[in-house]
């Protein structure tokens, strides 16, 4: 097993992400499609290794749960006010519009590809759409390509809402990103 890093300096070292009840299953599937190791002992957590090489359970991961009956309660008391007042189902779709657009803009995490094959070979996975199960649970909202968002990123911005680290309700973005290798 190789080393990500020097574990003595500070370094980003985990997300901690939830889930819906039930959907355990399917939040480790679409992890595995955006390209994570997934480990499932059947604790508590599922364990997600950005990759699987630098494997340590502590560094370089997601870590998710299944959501706090206290949080669903609430995010259901939410998801009742998002159907029922139309200013705030307005400002909702005007904020999933501006993500579609500029998902940028928005909160996300950002994952870097080892490779531009790597990185085609996972937004084919989500664009492929031949899983009935994460039909309409994950989309890309904007691929860009060097020049359009940044100088020189290849980025796709995926979208779900099956885990978040936040509000499930609100769903999660994700960027995948190649960066080329610098002179």
């Amino acid at each position: 097993m190789t080393q990500l890093y020097d574990t003595s300096g500070r370094a980003l070292n985990h997300i901690e992400m939830v889930y819906r009840h039930g959907e355990r299953k399917l939040a480790a599937k679409i992890f595995e499609i955006l390209g994570f190791d997934v480990v499932d002992d059947g604790g508590t957590y599922l364990v997600m290794n950005v990759e699987a090489a630098h494997r340590s359970g502590y560094n370089n991961v997601v870590y998710a749960s299944e959501i706090t009956d206290e949080q669903w309660r609430f995010e259901q008391l939410l998801q009742k006010q998002l159907a029922a007042a139309p200013d705030l189902a307005k400002a909702y779709a005007g904020f999933n519009d501006m993500i579609k657009a500029e998902p940028y803009l928005a909160g996300h995490f950002g994952i870097r590809m080892p490779s531009l094959a790597r990185f085609h070979e996972i937004v084919n996975r989500i664009s492929s759409k031949k899983d009935a199960d994460v039909a309409g649970r994950v989309w890309i909202s904007l691929i860009s390509t060097p020049g359009q968002v940044t100088p020189d990123l290849t980025q796709a911005w995926v979208k779900t809402d099956v885990f978040a680290a936040g509000l499930v309700t609100l769903g999660q973005h994700v960027e995948l990103q190649y960066q080329p290798p610098r002179a």
